[in-house]
């Protein structure tokens, strides 16, 4: 084994039993650089590798911010029981530097240990914009050294003095004066609850032109201009509706605008509007609200109007076209780096010179932008040309502007739209050019007319200034100078997770052509994303793209659970005789179906197909069970999935909510973090509950959120408990304990909130909006207490309690180790004590009281046989069928496979009639629904693409494909699969941090074959289901030649693999 050198470490650096954190070599200590020849003592033989280097779990990240990194890498060999002895991490200030050994910024030293992750950087102090490069070497069991690859990562803007950009206002001159004069409220006398009331302005166009209406309501809405209907009213909405606009030609005369609308209570009724007439030449005149007139009823006659009074306040300014920003700059030498960071209040697309910068979407992603505003940063430096170039930037609503539930538009903040930014570019000759947001920028209307998160985008063609991004395009008419706008009070933070990007295309499978001339076109697949056309049309024409994820019996999309999200698209032709192409830029949609309507023919295969986007996350693994049924199971719940993790994990796609409910991920964290890599993805979600965390410290409901009346004071059990299962998931997984470090106060805040309301320890006081076991199979309503709620608050805190024990071990914070079990044995006492019967029943006897007690150990040995035995009778006395709801269901196979109940698990798997999940698979579902009847469900709250009751299929890899992990990061898993006839093969690959896990099984005519690979770094325990007597075999040898069994019961053999490949037949 090769020696370190003197003067950097003397020997082996023995790691501290805490975690893989060195210190010492921090901003005050420089390191003498280690000799090359310490790497250079390596093999390239593909019998010991290493690769795979990541920073907080992203390959090569830019953008960083945090200071002490977590470093990982993957050991590869061809060798059986290949394993890692020691390893060194070598950190410089460059690629040069790097390749040779000169490591000025942290030299690990040559570290004795089996470890490959979670590795804290340790080495000097790292400032705004660096770039460093590092590499690994390791050491086998051998001594023989392998040196990975040259691996990188760089800082983001740290500071606010490393910014030299000025926010904008994203709006053109006339959108600034409709929000100067404001949308004035209007008020109607006292009606009656319902009653229909009418508000009419009228006014005189001076020439034809372009009306755009500016309307708000109090609820129900429909705007007409004199006999036309502009604005539709919407479906009922979760929070107040919003404000509404329309974009229409007008011809020169008298006109009368009505708002019809109706009344909420015995209250005065409120309306505003502001009409904006833009002529020929840009002439612009404007009718203001205070010549509303009203009344009661519906008749057109004119008995009955008269004078509406000012009221208090004004409406919110609704939704209006994007903007076009752009800058022209030059570029005078030979550029070494460019580098754009960039972010808005709302949603910007940005072109250089032309064209699209990267295939990034929707970003800013959605945070609170009141706390954090996620920036980009982008390598451009191969975009740039010598001479004249041009930067532009496309602004929309986004989150930030659009209606949010329950909130309505600018829940995060204040308009206008804003854009900040800047373009550093580094030439060969050490100057650095900076092209900031600021002075010198023009602005312009966007042919976007206008784009929401939920109801959809509006698109004229015939807007579209070509080559508007491009050196050389002449900005006249319609361009006027950017103003400053008042800053952003978020702190400016890079978005270190893969962005959200276009991924499967989706082809038409059917096309069915309704009596009225329109297209409704099935994609076959429920996913999140758009449709993309490519058509020819005339000039003027609009089409009309409306998503559903059901169709009506006459074979129109059914938009019925979409309450007031529209849902739809409008293009408008530019019918300049060529093919044209359009997709949607600044929303996105939930659906299967969409409905052309506006084409003067039936739209065909080629010219339409669905686009699936969702955050870029790896997809981690792949699923083969030998039955139909768990098999779409799986497949239907990676798909809600992909289409519910759009930056933030969402609870559906397609209606006017997509927020991130945090007890969804709770529930369905254990399956996502099989299905996909969660680990940046968690950190950021992290954040977004730190920020919605109370004063009091109870984590919200949701992440992020707006405002903390709309829920009761105090976290909602199985809700808030995310914010401590997530951060135990994520390390279990993946081995990160930065997170639990960046976590910890926060989530101790949130221990500390339950405990202040309920000394007794339990859980009966401040439950927030207290969802319990939500949409359980015998709710009436979603909510209703089919398991006490108080069982169901204790039982979650006792998780929570010893998830918090295990990552204060694993933190060496030991006070708190032991402070916390010890809380956690006082819940399970607390809970024997209160819910638990002297006959074993428990709580009320619901199926979700046995399941959370039995898996949370809040039952003492004694009494779990009795459980068992209540809830599989319960189980049985229904016909072999689940009652349970968001959590409850999430647990139950598990619970019963502990129990040794295996037929009645795979009795429950396999089922298809009502409930169940085969159910949902029968009826055509391809992602999972959020209520188990969502067929004949309440269609207000009734999504078709929502992941919580799916759940269990992390159940299906840990415990039928035999993945289950038993030490943080796989070091350490079990293959223990349970077999039924009734399946008779399974497996499994998993790509885990150290490296893939892959297993596949066979049972077949009295023989059981297991295919297990296992990579460098870990160790499986394997439970061959083996009675005494039968032969055991690997790789056709006899096992005990071999491997050696531990351990062997009349059902069982156990013997421990290390790495390598194997294959197990039991005969």
């Amino acid at each position: 084994m090769g020696a370190s050198p003197r003067g950097a470490f003397d020997g082996v650096r023995v790691m501290p039993k805490r975690r893989s954190v060195l210190l010492g070599a921090g901003a005050g200590f420089a390191l003498l650089p280690m000799r090359e020849g310490v790497f250079a003592a390596t093999t390239d033989s593909p019998a010991w590798s290493v690769d795979g280097l990541l920073v907080d779990g992203l390959r090569d990240p830019m953008g960083l911010h945090e200071m002490q990194p977590r470093l990982s890498w993957q050991l590869r060999s061809s060798r059986r029981g290949a394993r890692q002895t020691a390893w060194r991490i070598g950190v410089a200030s460059s690629r040069r530097a790097a390749a040779a050994g000169q490591f000025d910024l942290w030299d690990s030293g040559r570290t004795a240990g089996e470890t490959c992750f979670d590795v804290a950087y340790a080495g000097r102090r790292l400032v705004a914009r660096q770039r460093v490069w590092w590499r690994v070497t390791a050491w086998d069991e051998r001594g023989i050294a392998a040196r990975s690859p040259i691996a990188c990562w760089e800082m983001g803007l740290l500071a606010a003095s490393d910014w030299s950009a000025s926010w904008l206002s994203a709006e053109t001159p006339p959108q600034r004066d409709d929000r100067d004069v404001g949308l004035a409220w209007r008020a109607a006398p006292i009606a009656k609850r319902g009653e229909r009331l009418a508000f009419r302005l009228r006014f005189d166009a001076p020439q034809d032109g372009e009306l755009t209406a500016l309307i708000g309501c109090d609820g129900y809405c429909r705007a007409r201009l004199d006999a036309n209907e502009i604005i539709a009213p919407k479906r009922g909405s979760w929070g107040p509706p919003g404000p509404r606009s329309a974009v229409v030609p007008v011809s020169a005369g008298t006109h009368t605008l009505t708002i019809e609308t109706r009344a909420a209570g015995d209250a005065p009724v409120r309306a505003a509007a502001l009409l904006r007439v833009t002529m020929p030449g840009g002439r612009i005149v404007r009718y203001g609200g205070e010549g509303l007139e009203c009344r009661t009823g519906a008749d057109d006659d004119e008995a009955g109007w008269g004078p509406t009074s000012a009221a208090a306040g004004q409406a919110t300014m609704p939704a209006r076209a994007a903007t076009l920003l752009r800058r022209d700059f030059r570029v005078d030498g030979r550029v070494a780096s460019a580098r754009l960071y960039l972010t808005a209040l709302g949603m910007y697309e940005a072109e250089l010179n032309g064209e699209r910068l990267d295939d990034a979407l929707l970003r800013p992603e959605f945070s609170d932008y009141r706390k954090h505003c996620l920036y980009g940063v982008e390598d451009v430096a191969d975009r740039l040309v010598p001479g004249d170039n041009v930067l532009g930037i496309h602004v929309a609503d986004g989150w930030y502007g659009s209606y949010i539930g329950p909130d309505g538009r600018f829940s995060y903040g204040d308009p206008p739209l804003r854009l900040f930014g800047q373009l550093e570019i580094r030439y060969h000759d050490g100057r650095v050019q900076i092209v900031a947001t600021g002075p010198g920028w023009t602005v312009a209307e966007s042919p976007v007319i206008s784009a929401t998160i939920y109801d959809g985008e509006r698109y004229d063609a015939r807007r579209a200034p070509i080559g508007w991004s491009r050196p050389g395009f002449i900005a006249g008419a319609g361009w006027s100078p950017a103003v400053a706008a008042a800053p952003a009070t978020a702190a400016l933070v890079a978005a270190i997770v893969p962005p959200i990007r276009r991924k499967e295309r989706l082809s038409a499978r059917s096309i069915v052509i309704l009596p009225d001339g329109a297209s409704v076109v099935d994609f076959g697949q429920n996913a999140a994303g758009w449709a993309r056309i490519v058509l020819s049309g005339r000039r003027g024409q609009t089409i009309r793209l409306r998503y559903a994820e059901l169709l009506n019996p006459d074979g129109s999309v059914d938009q019925s659970n979409l309450r007031a999200a529209d849902a739809t698209d409008h293009y408008t032709f530019a019918g300049d005789g060529v093919a044209e192409s359009y997709e949607p830029r600044f929303t996105y949609h939930g659906f299967r179906y969409v409905q052309v309507d506006g084409l003067d023919r039936p739209i065909t295969a080629a010219e339409i197909t669905g686009v699936s986007i969702r955050s870029d996350l790896p997809e981690t693994s792949d699923l083969r069970l030998g039955s139909y049924v768990p098999q779409r199971l799986w497949i239907n719940s990676r798909w809600s999935q992909r289409s519910n993790f759009t930056g933030i994990p969402t609870d559906c796609p397609q209606r006017d909510e997509r927020l991130g409910w945090t007890g969804d991920a709770h529930v369905f964290w254990d399956a996502a973090s099989f299905n996909m890599d969660t680990a940046a993805f968690t950190r950021r979600f992290m954040r977004d509950m730190r920020d919605a965390q109370r004063d009091n410290g109870a984590y919200s409901d949701i992440a992020p959120v707006a405002r903390q009346d709309h829920f009761k004071p105090g976290a909602s059990p199985g809700w808030g408990d995310a914010g401590v299962a997530l951060p135990w998931t994520v390390w279990q997984r993946y081995g990160d304990t930065g997170l639990i470090d960046q976590h910890w106060a926060s989530m101790e805040r949130f221990l500390a909130s339950i405990r202040a309301s309920n000394p007794d320890l339990v859980w009966s006081n401040a439950r927030g909006k207290d969802y319990g076991d939500w949409l359980a199979l015998d709710a009436r309503h979603p909510g209703d207490p089919t398991t006490p709620k108080d069982l169901v608050g204790t039982a979650f805190w006792k998780a929570a309690a010893d998830q918090m024990a295990d990552m204060a071990r694993a933190t060496a914070r030991t006070v708190d180790r032991e402070r916390y079990a010890a809380l956690a044995v006082g819940l399970g006492a607390a809970f024997r004590r209160t819910f638990v019967h002297a006959d074993g029943t428990i709580g009320n006897g619901s199926q979700t009281g046995y399941i959370l007690a039995l898996h949370f150990g809040l039952l003492a040995p004694a009494t779990r046989g009795d459980a068992v035995r209540h809830l599989v009778a319960d189980i049985r006395r229904r016909g072999t069928l689940l009652s349970t709801g968001f959590l409850g269901t999430p647990y139950s196979l598990d619970v019963l496979a502990d129990a040794g109940e295996i037929g009645l698990v795979f009795d429950l798997l396999l089922r298809t009639d009502y409930p169940s999940w085969g159910y949902m698979i029968a009826k055509g579902a391809t992602t999972t629904w959020e209520r188990w009847n969502g067929d004949a469900g309440d269609r207000s709250m009734n999504s078709f693409n929502h992941y919580a009751l799916g759940a269990v299929v992390g159940f299906l890899f840990r415990r039928i494909a035999g993945i289950a992990p038993t030490a943080p990061g796989f070091a350490r898993f079990d293959v223990r699969p349970l077999c039924d006839p009734r399946m008779p093969s399974a497996g499994a690959t998993y790509d885990a941090r150290i490296g893939r896990i892959s297993t596949r099984w066979q049972q077949e005519r009295g023989r059981f074959t297991l295919d297990l690979a296992v990579p460098v770094g870990s160790i499986a325990r394997v439970f061959l289901p083996a009675v005494r007597g039968a032969r055991l075999l690997e790789s056709g040898t006899a096992i005990g030649d071999r491997l050696a069994v531990e351990q062997r019961t009349a059902q069982e053999a156990i013997l421990r693999a290390p790495a390598g490949r194997y294959r197990f037949e039991v005969v």
